[in-house]
Order: structure tokens, then C-alpha cells, then sequence
């Protein structure tokens, strides 16, 4: 059994596979992946901005795997080979290619910033999706205030000083949120020679949080805007090292634009010769086979797979992603014990998008909460749905430190990373 990808998908298909083959049946598991930890990614935006540690978010898969018996590989998978149930993957120093065999394989290689979708983005935007980008993020953002610290050109001070996010999805109104309480509400502190009202954060998107219930947009609109965020419904047509142009033709000077809005499916995924739907995802059924290639199964980000409830797709989130790992490792063992196998079946439990300042959004299946009842929730829930005991520890401790002693502001550059 061949598993490829790292993330909520893949992890948790290869241990719940793992723990009902364990003793039972005689399955080797290969798990393999382009990084060697497994990301939480729904705690992103507040590695990013120093209100947990980053390195408290991400976890190695090899202890993970290891005491359950799955073999590991760091390597990127660079190609696939249906007709011939292989793979060819590489280390990410060297250049020697390993051709991998498999009897059944199972795609999770998620997704990636889909960059291309606006000429200068690769070049001159961040990007809001690994764990080296909130690193990359809260470092950029600290050097601009001491750059914006040392100028007194106003027109400049302005432009180092203005933050952009383009994407009101769920992401990108995250990260906005908590910027707005890094810049204004921590690091405007330590800058005797700055105001609050010098910093401008924009938040470029046709409509906040599109995807969720109305009232909740709307409170949450309401929430960014009392707290000076500026929305920008225009259109991104451009990124340059002047900042971000607009569809109308405006110019938004700034020398920090962060993309959020739109994935796009692994490249390896997007090269199959099978069948897609629009966004790139694999067309699968309720038992995640992939239509046209036998012995293949698609997860998370590459599998376009209906809600019987809905009769849409299901979102590419962390928790379709976590049921669906466990969904198909229950199939699989079923299959080979030949037991029959019970479809998908998952009614979205909901959603929840923290705004920082103790305050969220949450829809739990038609029950609204907003504000500290709902920011208290999210804390909770994710605080358990954390891998490990040791790992709820770390970011319990973290919250636990930030509610008595002032956020770190230190700007952690790495050997040859310069300042922008």
C-alpha cells in the first residue's frame, strides 16, 4: 500500500490503516511525502504572528509513523505511472531518481498556491500555505516596521507600512484578522516614532467569507472594518514591486502583498490523464477509487467527491480530509477481508474562523455563535484535534504565556535570507 502526501489526508489514512491492519493483516505501508512533518495547517495564521510557536504546529511524521509500523520517505513524487503501478520520486537533495512500486495507491498531495492566476504574484507576492511562509510572513512584516522606523519620508513610511491580503476566503480574512492585532495591537508598541494609525492593512477580496452563512459574513465584515481594515472588492490584476494593482486601475503601494485567494491541484495530480473536474481534483466515488485507474484512490484536495447530503462536491478542508482518511483505511480493510464496504457518508459538522482579539465566527451546523463564545470553541476544538498530547501542551502553553507576557517580536532570519 502506497500512500503520497504529508498532510491531514494521507497521515491519517496511513496510521488508521496501520492500526486496523496491525496483528490482522500482513499490509506494508509506504507513506511518502515532500517534507519530513506534518503541518497543522487551521493554526496557521497564528504561527504567522508570533501567538503560538511555529515550530508548535508542525510534527514529525516519522515518530508518527514509526511507532506504528509505516515506513517513510521523504521524496518528491515527480511522476506516476499507472500502466505500470510505479512512481518515480527524488530526494529533495539529490538528484537520484527511485522508482517506487505499489498495489494500491492512494493520492493526497494536496494542493498548492495557485500563483499563475495573476501575472507577478510568483515574484512579488507571499504566499499563505506552508509552514515556511508564516516564518517568511511574520519576518517580512517585523523588518518593514524597522524599515518604516529608520525613514521619515511620509510617502514612503506609508508604503512599508501597508499590509495586503488578497482572498476574503477563510484564509485570508484568518490572516488579516491577526494581522491587524500583530501590527496595531503588539508591534506598534515597541516603535515610539510610529502611530497605529499609520499602518494600513487591506483586505482584497468580492465578498468576505463567501462561503459562509450570511449573518456571520456580515459580523465578520462588520468586526474588520471597526477595527480600520480597509475592504477592497476591485478585482487583483497585477502585483509588482510597487505593490498591488487593481482591475479599476488603482495602485495600492505596499511591499507586502500575501496571496490567499485560490489553490491549485499538484502538479502531479493535474498531469494524470483522467478524468477532472474545472478546479483539477480527481473525479472519485463514495469509495474513493478514481474513475479510469483501478487499484488508485484520491483524498482530501485531489478527490472531487459529492456530499450525499448537499450534492456538491465536499470542501477541500481539514476536516472532510481527516474523515476521508479514515473512511477509505475502513474500506480498504474491509475489502480485503471481505467484508462489504460502507460508502462515505459525511454531513459537515460545520465552521469556525477565529478573527483574533478573543473573537470568531462560528456555524456549527445551524448553530451561530459569534464573538469570545465562539472564539473560546475554536480554541478548544482545534486544542484537541492536535496530534499529540505533547503538542497540546506546547500551544496550550503558548496561549497560556501570551495571556500574561507581551508576544515575541523577534525577527528570526535564517543563514543567506536578506531582508526585502
Amino acid at each position: 500500500m502506497l500512500i503520497v502526501g504529508g498532510g491531514f489526508a494521507g497521515v491519517t489514512a496511513a496510521l488508521e490503516l496501520a492500526k486496523r491492519c496491525a496483528g490482522a493483516l500482513p499490509v506494508h505501508i509506504t507513506l511518502i511525502s515532500d517534507r519530513n512533518f506534518f503541518l497543522f495547517t487551521p493554526m496557521l495564521a497564528e504561527a504567522a504572528t508570533g501567538a503560538v510557536e511555529a515550530r508548535h504546529v508542525v510534527y514529525p511524521i516519522r515518530p508518527l509513523c514509526g511507532a506504528r509500523g509505516v515506513e517513510f520517505g521523504e521524496m518528491f513524487v515527480e511522476a506516476i505511472d499507472l500502466a505500470r503501478h510505479k512512481l518515480v520520486a527524488r530526494h529533495s537533495r539529490s538528484s537520484l531518481r527511485q522508482e517506487v512500486q505499489y498495489d494500491r495507491l492512494i493520492l493526497a498531495l494536496g494542493a498548492r498556491p495557485n500563483v499563475a492566476m495573476v501575472p507577478g504574484v510568483a515574484e512579488h507576492a507571499l504566499t499563505f500555505k506552508a509552514a515556511g511562509d508564516a516564518v517568511q510572513i511574520r519576518n517580512h512584516v517585523i523588518d518593514l516596521f524597522e524599515a518604516a522606523a529608520l525613514t521619515e519620508d511620509p510617502w514612503t513610511r506609508r508604503k512599508l507600512l501597508t499590509f495586503v491580503v488578497v482572498g476574503a476566503g477563510h484564509a485570508g480574512t484568518e490572516l488579516m484578522a491577526a494581522l491587524e492585532e500583530l501590527t496595531r495591537g503588539i508591534l506598534i508598541r515597541h516603535y515610539p516614532s510610529l502611530a497605529a494609525d499609520m499602518v494600513r492593512l487591506v483586505l482584497v477580496g468580492s465578498a468576505i467569507l463567501p462561503q459562509t452563512a450570511t449573518n456571520l459574513a456580515a459580523y465578520t465584515k462588520e468586526q474588520l472594518l471597526r477595527r480600520g481594515i480597509e475592504i477592497e472588492a476591485s478585482r487583483a490584476a497585477k502585483v509588482s514591486p510597487e505593490g498591488l494593482s487593481l482591475a479599476d486601475g488603482r495602485l495600492v503601494p505596499s511591499q507586502c502583498v500575501i496571496w490567499t485567494a485560490g489553490n491549485r491541484v499538484n502538479e502531479v495530480v493535474s498531469n494524470l490523464a483522467l478524468p477532472k473536474t474545472r478546479d483539477g481534483r480527481l473525479k472519485v466515488n463514495e469509495f474513493f477509487e478514481v474513475e479510469g485507474a483501478p487499484g488508485v484512490y484520491a483524498l482530501g484536495d485531489n478527490a472531487a467527491q459529492s456530499d450525499p447530503h448537499s450534492k456538491e462536491l465536499y470542501p477541500a478542508t481539514a476536516q472532510v480530509a481527516l474523515r476521508q482518511g479514515r473512511a477509505l483505511a475502513e474500506q480498504l480493510v474491509a475489502e480485503l477481508t471481505g467484508r462489504t464496504r460502507r460508502p462515505f457518508d459525511f454531513r459537515l459538522l460545520g465552521e469556525m474562523v477565529p478573527l483574533s482579539r478573543r473573537t470568531a465566527v462560528a456555524d456549527l451546523r445551524g448553530l451561530k455563535l459569534t464573538g469570545f463564545p465562539a472564539w473560546f470553541l475554536w480554541k478548544t476544538v482545534y486544542m484537541l484535534k492536535l496530534p499529540t498530547l505533547a503538542s497540546r501542551f506546547r500551544v496550550v502553553l503558548d496561549w497560556t504565556v501570551e495571556l500574561f507576557f507581551e508576544r515575541d517580536v523577534s525577527e528570526l532570519r535564517v543563514d543567506g535570507e536578506h531582508a526585502t
